[in-house]
């Protein structure tokens, strides 16, 4: 199957779970009615090292919050189908905590599982469809993380926008999406972050650092608008692709490395 051919059964599998409410303004306004709406939810904590947990929220409106002491846990992993996903570093928590907002959507069912082992955290938002063709609004599964240094944090999701923002410490990030856009905001892998979808834009704000960084931005169908100066900076367009390297920083053999890459999409890279 040619690049073409899979570009568009990716573009029908969008509009078949109406990607099109997937955009960041419903994700800003989901999350602030949600924060609104759940002042008085009763918090559930989960701190057993080999425990899990399940919640169907189907068709409630209002979100479900959960406190998890992650003090144990040094890995985590986010898997959804379909979705908004947000993870927020916070300075000011002690635990992480997760809030699903529902939202108004009656065409989809939507489950939450959160499982400990071996000290890696993994939850796991799946939905499914009552209808055909859903129009509604996505589910938005907001996580707050405590600040603490984690050796990894993969995000793995389907349908739906992706965001990254401010005050984590991890030393390996993995964003990864079929169709949506990924925002990442002041957050980066201290020795390796890779950024990719398959139908999206990504946008890239690196953090106050200092440490050298090796960059490989590349997309298939679109632009680079690099705002960031890079060492030994290689530009390569063949036909609609296109791809940069460089350093971030002295080059240098050991540098942590960035690796942003999009199918179909722009990509914005910035300070």
């Amino acid at each position: 199957m040619n690049n073409n051919a899979k570009i568009a059964m990716i573009l029908l599998a969008a509009a078949s779970i109406g990607l099109a409410g997937c955009t960041k303004e419903s994700s800003a306004t989901s999350t602030s009615s949600s924060s609104q709406q759940n002042s008085s939810i009763p918090t559930n904590t989960i701190a057993n090292s080999a425990t899990s947990e399940t919640r169907n929220v189907s068709n409630e409106v209002k979100g479900d919050i959960s406190q998890i002491d992650v003090n144990n846990i040094h890995s985590l992993k986010i898997q959804g189908n379909v979705a908004i996903v947000t993870v927020i570093g916070d300075k000011q928590i002690n635990q992480a905590e997760w809030e699903l907002s529902k939202g108004n959507s009656k065409g989809m069912d939507t489950n939450v599982t959160t499982s400990i082992q071996d000290g890696t955290l993994q939850i796991m938002l799946k939905q499914e469809q009552n209808k055909i063709v859903n129009t509604d609004p996505l589910p938005s599964l907001t996580i707050h993380l405590p600040y603490k240094d984690f050796k990894s944090l993969e995000i793995d999701n389907e349908f739906g926008n992706i965001f990254v923002e401010s005050e984590l410490s991890v030393q390996h990030l993995n964003v990864s999406s079929i169709a949506g856009n990924i925002t990442v905001t002041d957050v980066i892998g201290m020795e390796s972050s890779n950024i990719s979808t398959n139908l999206g834009n990504v946008d890239f704000a690196l953090p106050d650092q200092s440490a050298p960084l090796y960059v490989n931005l590349s997309t298939k169908l679109g632009n680079i608008d690099n705002q960031v100066p890079l060492e030994k900076a290689t530009n390569t367009t063949t036909v609609v692709s296109k791809e940069l390297h460089g350093y971030v920083g002295e080059a240098q053999s050991q540098s942590a490395t960035l690796n942003i890459s999009t199918q179909a999409g722009e990509i914005l890279f910035k300070k």
